[in-house]
């Protein structure tokens, strides 16, 4: 029990800042490239969280952003996707609604995007091919949410069934915003 409670202890306290394009790691431009096909328009980012560093692309893909995420030597991490209530499967947002229901007396749900985690080239699949072999699918949801004692900002994180896997505090910064 002990280290079910450690686990939901964790504090989100990211921090982006918008970088050039010559400062990210070669291989992370080239996946990048080969994945999306040269997409125009894209931003990148470094981001912070506490120790943990990384690279960010962020672009629009056939309607959706995405988010992509690199570890300092350019290595493809994850991708992000984001995408309104209604795309969930039903069953996943029975399962997550019945979750926030039945831990906050209030909620309301910020941002949902769909997780992509696999090696490069099965990511790469999923972009050009619409393929899923060897991927790794969950939900990370950012939502407000109430209790007796709480009303926080919460980023959650889901398996691929709806199932909570674990979930931290957003420390909000006053310079904090989303840029896409």
């Amino acid at each position: 029990m002990l280290c079910f409670s450690l686990a939901f202890a964790q504090e989100k306290n990211e921090v982006e800042k918008r970088i050039k394009k010559e400062d990210v790691p070669r291989q992370a431009k080239d996946w990048l490239n080969d994945a999306y096909e040269n997409k125009r328009k894209t931003k990148w980012y470094f981001q912070t969280d506490g120790d943990e560093k990384a690279f960010e692309a962020k672009l629009k893909h056939e309607k959706h952003l995405h988010s992509v995420e690199f570890d300092m030597n350019g290595k493809v991490r994850n991708i992000e996707v984001l995408i309104d209530k209604n795309e969930l499967d039903e069953e996943v947002r029975k399962v997550i609604s019945n979750y926030l229901n039945t831990s906050y007396t209030k909620f309301s749900i910020s941002k949902i995007q769909i997780q992509y985690t696999g090696e490069g080239d099965d990511l790469e699949d999923v972009i050009d091919e619409d393929e899923f072999e060897n991927i790794t699918i969950s939900y990370e949801i950012e939502f407000y949410g109430k209790t007796d004692t709480e009303d926080e900002l919460w980023e959650a994180l889901f398996d691929a069934e709806g199932i909570l896997i674990k979930k931290r505090i957003v420390n909000l910064k006053a310079t904090d915003n989303l840029d896409y």
